[in-house]
């Protein structure tokens, strides 16, 4: 292994911070981080609350007096000697020889967790300055990581940066050993137990904590034993609301404008049908063991009593999460074996379906509910609303960048064919809501992306490159015409069909023209598999394609393939967006991924979106839902997710609080009234005869990715 060694000498205090996945910087205060030791091999410093970081500048491709073109890895040891006990969320990101440091975000960037109190060795595979995921692998000791920005190669870097985002308090970082390498590092693992008996993190201590099995087994049957308590609302079978009866109803969910404009979904019977959606309503908090064997203070036997608490993952590595393998432990599986014996399904199952009915919920999302491990035949006393997840959304051999598919192709059309028969599975059934197409592109994630620039720096023969060729040919005519409005020089207009970089500089009828056919390769993008999955199954509406958000008005393209617009949105006050994207594409807006996680409660990160206590995460939750349901378009949520997530981490990286309850089945009792109380006032809220709750939550910075 060739290894160059970085001085850490050099570094000095700078404001930048990566926030979300990209940010500009224009208000960003120029205050960085303050320095408090600093020698050849490692560097100590305190990041204030708005978050800041240290640069190190130098000459192209030479930044640290090291070649790195010469390599192929970026690596660091990170300390985060947190008291307060919650995980750093750490931002590396690398300048462009052409970029003002002072105005704009780095170049490429990656934004990745930590554990406090335990050294981890960070790493950066130059493979992925190209930018073609948006996620980044595992590796041991860290936590979930993304990529934001656009692509770069090692000879244009001119600085790196190393900071934190904004946090509710200062937070010391320390840093050691910086190197380039031709070969992937190892990841030095340190012998620390995190995880007890239960589950739970073994390092922090909380009011409501449960500190022994016989605790929890006693909790979980006397509530079991216990007199189920009584629905929400008069709710019909399918979750409607029997007082609200707008229409005839058509055998499946449908929506409905009533005479004021307001958009409704509505149940199969007519009735009003506001989604209050609680996704992954399953046993399942599985963990990675892997490289994590020795941090579980005890693991189960792989046969016998537990065996079905262990699972393995395989996916391909080049795409979505990244993850190629992961062995898995699940903590709330063995948890119920423990508390119900064999019996422990149908158990749950009941224990679920009464606390569901409880709290309000009327739908399970798409991964999960009491009725999936039911006996068969299913009976309709254990079924309750779902959605559809789609499996495989159409790809073409040659992408035009991440995920995004070759659009205008014979290729991407029997894609969508092949893709669309899945429904044949579902169109029949009445307890589907509609489908999603599929869940956050890639694509889709980078701020100021646009696609059709991707395309013509693309040097595949691309068949959208041709369609894109003849949508210039019609409007300039003359090659002469074009190059004097482009800024170029070109022979003919084929020449486009080599790659060229960088197109929206070259003038503003450039990034006119870039403009326009994105929204064209978008709405193609909807269009082709939204007609073929209607074709297949008319009965069920089409939810779209859970963008991770909507950036600009391109990405709402094709919404008129759609039934309802939906989106993942992860904010504290949606209203304001929710009347934005309505007034664009004039559909019901439902919003299939939200959440709200705090840090005083058995995990050390808070999720998309943090607050400060399990009471303001149901504040937060009853003015997310609130708010938006007073608008004539909300239609209703999911919320993300039924249980906390483990400590040692998900295959997908992630440890966040953000369950209705923990790993040993115990509700989060403040989340779970809040719901309630939503469930039993949102129809006369989004009638708009009663306010939104207006209480606002006391919110923390996120230290998730």
């Amino acid at each position: 292994m060739n290894i160059q060694s970085m001085s850490f000498s050099n570094f000095r205090p700078f404001g930048a911070k990566l926030r979300e996945q990209t940010a500009p910087l224009s208000d960003v205060k120029p205050v960085g981080a303050e320095i408090l030791e600093q020698t050849r091999d490692s560097l100590t410093i305190c990041v204030p609350k708005s978050g800041g970081g240290v640069l190190l500048t130098g000459p192209r491709g030479r930044v640290g007096g090291v070649d790195w073109s010469a390599a192929n890895w970026l690596a660091m040891d990170v300390n985060y000697p947190q008291p307060e006990q919650f995980a750093l969320c750490l931002c590396i990101g690398v300048y462009r020889y052409d970029q003002d440091f002072a105005q704009e975000a780095p170049q490429f960037g990656m934004i990745t967790g930590a554990f406090p109190n335990y050294p981890t060795r960070i790493s950066l595979d130059f493979r992925e300055l190209a930018c073609r995921n948006g996620f980044l692998p595992r590796t041991p000791g860290k936590l979930k990581t993304v990529a934001a920005g656009l692509p770069i190669r090692p000879d244009e870097i001119s600085a790196l940066y190393i900071g934190a985002r904004e946090c509710h308090v200062e937070q010391v970082i320390q840093l050691k050993n910086l190197f380039l390498s031709d070969e992937e590092p190892d990841y030095p693992m340190q012998p620390v137990k995190m995880v007890d008996e239960l589950g739970q993190w073994t390092q922090k201590d909380w009011p409501g904590k449960t500190h022994s099995i016989g605790e929890m087994v006693k909790a979980l049957n006397d509530e079991l034993e216990a007199p189920p308590p009584p629905l929400v609302g008069n709710r019909s079978k399918w979750g409607g609301n029997m007082d609200l009866r707008l229409t005839e109803g058509t055998g499946f969910y449908a929506k409905h404008r009533d005479s004021e404009g307001r958009w409704w979904l509505v149940d199969p019977e007519g009735y009003a049908y506001f989604v209050m959606g609680l996704e992954g309503v399953s046993p399942s908090s599985s963990a990675v063991v892997n490289e994590w064997a020795d941090s579980y203070t005890w693991l189960p036997e792989r046969e016998g009593e537990f065996a079905e608490a262990w699972s393995e993952f395989r996916g391909n590595p080049d795409e979505g999460r990244r993850v190629a393998y992961s062995e898995n432990i699940d903590f709330s599986i063995v948890n119920l074996i423990r508390a119900y014996g064999k019996d422990w399904k149908k158990k749950w199952a009941q224990l679920t379906l009464n606390r569901l009915n409880a709290w309000g919920i009327n739908n399970v999302g798409v991964s999960g509910s009491p009725r999936s491990i039911m006996p068969s035949p299913l009976r309709d006393d254990v079924r309750l609303p779902a959605f559809h997840m789609m499996r495989g959304f159409p790809r073409t051999q040659s992408c035009v960048f991440r995920d995004f598919p070759d659009v205008f192709s014979p290729e991407y059309r029997i894609a969508s064919e092949k893709f669309a028969a899945q429904l044949g599975e579902i169109k029949g059934d009445p307890y589907i809501v509609g489908y999603f197409m599929t869940n956050e592109p890639e694509w889709a994630f980078i701020e100021g992306l646009e696609i059709s620039e991707m395309l013509l720096g693309n040097p595949a023969p691309l068949e959208t490159k041709r369609v894109f060729l003849h949508f210039l040919q019609e409007k300039y005519a003359d090659i002469r015409v074009f190059n004097a409005a482009w800024n170029l020089d070109l022979a003919s207009f084929e020449e486009l069909m080599k790659p060229i970089a960088d197109a929206r500089r070259f003038s503003a009828d450039a990034a006119r023209d870039l403009d326009a056919f994105s929204r064209i390769m978008i709405e193609e993008y909807v269009r082709v598999p939204a007609a073929a999955c209607k074709s297949v199954d008319p009965n069920h509406m089409n939810f779209g394609l859970r963008y991770p958000y909507i950036l600009y008005p391109n990405q709402t393209a094709g919404y008129q393939y759609l039934d309802v617009f939906d989106i993942n949105d992860y904010r504290y006050d949606p209203l304001q967006y929710v009347e934005w994207l309505g007034s664009i594409v004039d559909r019901p807006i439902l919003v299939s991924e939200f959440h709200h996680g705090a840090l005083d409660r058995g995990l050390p990160v808070t999720g998309i979106r943090g607050v400060r206590t399990q009471e303001d995460r149901g504040k937060a939750y009853r003015y997310y839902v609130e708010r938006a349901a007073s608008t004539r378009y909300f239609v209703g949520s999911i919320y993300f997710i039924f249980e906390d997530q483990p400590v040692l981490c998900t295959h997908y990286q992630e440890n966040y609080n953000i369950g209705f309850v923990d790993i040993c089945q115990k509700p989060h009792g403040e989340i779970t009234a809040a719901v309630r109380e939503t469930a039993q006032r949102i129809y006369d809220v989004h009638r708009g005869t009663v306010p939104p709750f207006d209480e606002k939550p006391e919110i923390i910075p996120l230290n998730a990715c």
